[in-house]
């Protein structure tokens, strides 16, 4: 399993991409580069989630505790348009923060669909 990082800038703050899978295994990888990112370029930043595979419970607390680091200091952190997987575990984590998915396809397949025959 591979978790690749990449830090932009935009509006002057950092954009952190996230590309493969958050899990178990690397959870705490996610949370240690956020949270390098927010000791040095400021507790404002987003995460674009938008390539991310595949999200369980561990990533999403990743995520939360990033989240609680950069208010600590005075900041936030954006989520960026979440993959279907990473919006189906974060709405549980995160339940104020907007999710929508990044394309109209990505929110079908998370809405239950009636049953033809009843």
């Amino acid at each position: 399993m591979r978790l690749d990082f990449s830090v932009s800038l935009s509006a002057g703050a950092p954009v952190v991409g996230v590309d493969g899978e958050v899990d178990l295994l690397t959870a705490d990888d996610l949370y240690e580069f956020l949270a390098t990112v927010i000791r040095q370029r400021g507790p404002r930043l987003s995460v674009d989630l938008r390539r991310v595979t595949f999200m369980d419970s561990r990533g999403a607390t990743a995520m939360l505790r990033a989240r609680r680091l950069a208010r600590s200091l005075g900041g936030n952190l954006t989520l960026v348009g979440p993959s279907a997987p990473a919006a189906l575990v974060l709405r549980a984590v995160l339940p104020d923060q907007d999710l929508a998915p990044p394309d109209p396809a990505a929110a079908d397949v998370r809405r239950p669909q009636p049953h033809p025959l009843g």
